[in-house]
């Protein structure tokens, strides 16, 4: 938990982002009837998810304006980043595939290694799913927040292109 809160001091946008991922993470864990052990890994993998950007050079991740190519690489390193800081702590062994691979899309075009959904697990498909979620509900420097009814058409919209799971999403 500390760790989450120390990526989330540094950027005023995304303050509860880690806890409310956790909670919807381990929500739809539960309706899908995970063990006990995988929500436990839901909920840790999901507040440390993010914990990557903190590497990230100060600002970056606030920047209004239009990201370079450069930066974006950047910001698209955080996942590795993270699985390189928990890689050090053997009792979270199990949380670096989740961590490294929360924005891999199931048609192959995310980050930071472009996995197919086969070769993504549901606990990885359940956090980027949450994820995606609790960020189009935030206000972000380049857009606004999207309401309720817009969330559910961008989710949907999402599954039909074969980016998230749908018996996640429906969860």
């Amino acid at each position: 938990v500390a760790l989450a809160l120390a990526v989330e001091a540094r950027d005023p946008y995304s303050r509860g982002h880690a806890e409310r991922v956790s909670q919807l993470a381990q929500k739809i864990g539960e309706l899908m009837g995970m063990t006990e052990t995988n929500i436990a890994a839901l909920r840790d993998a999901a507040l440390l998810h993010d914990i990557g950007k903190k590497g990230i050079k100060y600002g970056l991740l606030f920047k209004s304006g239009k990201l370079s190519e450069e930066e974006l690489a950047t910001i698209r390193n955080h996942p590795f980043v993270g699985e390189k800081l928990v890689s050090v702590l053997k009792s979270y062994s199990h949380l670096r595939d989740p961590i490294r691979h929360h924005h891999e899309y199931l048609d192959g075009s995310g980050y930071p290694d472009g996995l197919k959904e086969k070769n993504i697990s549901l606990l990885t498909k359940i956090i980027a799913a949450a994820n995606m979620f609790d960020v189009l509900q935030m206000q972000r420097p380049y857009r606004t927040r999207l309401n309720d009814t817009e969330i559910k058409k961008e989710m949907e919209t999402l599954v039909a292109q074969n980016k998230l799971d749908k018996k996640t999403v429906e969860c």
